[in-house]
């Protein structure tokens, strides 16, 4: 396994190529933990020898905010701590470039609407169209990131969404989890082009039991092809009565399900939907509400780990596959949320989630500080 290190670079200072930006590269390598998700933030910690020779390339060119190739992973460094054995740098992947941009806004799309962007089209147009206005080309050039194009699968065919000075990050999340579609950033290492990233918008594929056009992928102990499993259900995090109040002060209440959960089934929060009911169709601002919410659901997941072989030949990250429980002999249908590639001691392994796993504190915390997710009462 092998390693390249490259420095950030500035825009004002312009784009190089990834090879004049090429600071470091070691087979050296103690450890590496990459998480990567399929429409969240992954992240990553990467552990190496100490070396004089490591630390005067990471701190004469700057290796926080650079990136790592590593493992068919690209990584985005945003920290390093050392001492007289290891180095260990920490970060995410480079999706986490677009947690450091807002989506501004210009002059006005509707006269209703004042403050607000609003993006029209396919979900991979609404995409491109926040990313080109706030990482991509920007008015302030300052708020230029290295990421010089958006591609791949097109998703709802007629998508929508409204934004002010929401986490850019956060958007992509919102209306890739809308499309069931998700999203990569990874950089272009050809020689001739500049070192710039592409956002990359990717559809999963069906291998679960509940088709028959491509080799079923079925997880389960008794099968042999899972050397660990654990289950999780909860409902710690589900709200489903959300009483939304929009800019003008008018509150509605958005039910998560058709029919309205009642008794102790039924979980109330209340949140500022960030945006004027009376500028939006009623299905829209409803389907805006249950966005803002989208972390607050039911949880119901399995961690698995699985033979290294298997990982992106026969499944990726965001395929739909079957996993049976051998307790219940319940066979569901669940998706690749989240894939965990470790290395160490010269040894692999791989981890995934399925489904929809419970929150960490952290990320309910995240939530309600940047994301504008549910208070409970």
């Amino acid at each position: 396994m092998v390693a390249k290190f490259f420095r950030a670079a500035a825009y004002n200072s312009g784009w190089s190529t990834f090879q004049n930006d090429l600071i470091y590269v070691t087979d050296r390598i103690v450890s590496l933990e990459v998480t990567e998700r399929f429409t969240r933030l992954g992240e990553f910690t990467l552990t190496l020898p100490f070396s004089d020779d490591v630390i005067s390339a990471f701190m004469r060119n700057g290796i926080i905010n650079g990136t790592i190739f590593v493992d068919n992973s690209w990584l985005w460094v945003q920290s390093i701590a050392y001492d007289n054995s290891t180095v260990v740098l920490a970060g995410k992947d480079c999706k986490g470039m677009l947690s450091t941009r807002l989506t501004e806004y210009g002059e006005a799309q509707q006269s209703a609407a004042q403050g607000y962007d609003i993006a029209e089209g396919t979900t991979k147009e609404c995409i491109e169209h926040y990313v080109t206005r706030n990482a991509l080309s920007p008015e302030n050039t300052d708020r230029i990131l290295p990421i010089v194009s958006v591609a791949g699968v097109n998703g709802i065919s007629s998508d929508s969404y409204m934004s002010h000075l929401e986490v850019l990050s956060d958007v992509v999340e919102k209306l890739c989890v809308d499309a069931d579609i998700g999203y990569t950033v990874r950089g272009r290492l050809q020689s001739s082009q500049s070192s710039g990233f592409v956002l990359t918008t990717v559809k999963g594929v069906d291998r679960s039991h509940a088709q028959s056009e491509r080799p079923r992928v079925i997880f389960a102990a008794s099968h042999g092809n899972v050397s660990s499993v654990s289950f999780e259900h909860g409902v710690d995090d589900l709200v489903n009565a959300i009483y939304a109040t929009d800019t003008n002060e008018l509150t509605s209440i958005v039910h998560r399900d058709t029919v309205p959960a009642s008794g102790l089934l039924r979980r109330e929060c209340s949140i500022s939907s960030g945006i004027p009911y009376d500028t939006t169709t009623e299905d829209y601002y409803d389907r805006y509400v249950l966005n803002e919410v989208a972390d607050n659901t039911e949880s119901h997941s399995f961690s698995l780990t699985v033979p290294v072989q298997g990982y992106g030949t026969g499944y990726s990250l965001g395929d739909y596959v079957s996993v049976l429980d051998d307790s219940t002999k319940n066979l569901e249908r669940l998706q690749i949320t989240e894939v965990r590639k470790s290395y160490a001691s010269g040894q692999r392994s791989i981890g995934i989630t399925l489904g929809v796993p419970k929150q960490k504190p952290f990320q309910r915390l995240n939530n309600d500080l940047i994301s504008g997710t549910a208070r409970r009462r």
